[in-house]
């Protein structure tokens, strides 16, 4: 898999946790919330999005967003 730079676009986000579930199946085989290298954060006002020191910037979570808070975009990878 391509290394992208991750756009996240918050206020986009629903909190739907579709691009964790992805994450974590690509990576562990399982659907799990705490196995995700991407992390969503809820709170009333607004969605917080994190990527952990695993995440390896493959873009699987950009795919499965449906809301466009991640955007995959083609370029240098920032850490």
């Amino acid at each position: 898999m391509g290394k992208y730079k991750i756009e996240v676009i918050s206020e986009s986000c629903t909190g739907c946790m579709l691009c964790q579930l992805a994450c974590s199946e690509l990576y562990t085989g399982t659907f799990s919330l705490e196995k995700a290298r991407i992390k969503v954060l809820i709170s009333e006002k607004e969605c917080t999005i994190s990527f952990s020191d695993e995440c390896n910037n493959c873009g699987v979570c950009a795919d499965y967003c449906l809301y466009g808070a991640l955007i995959k975009m083609p370029g240098e990878v920032e850490k």
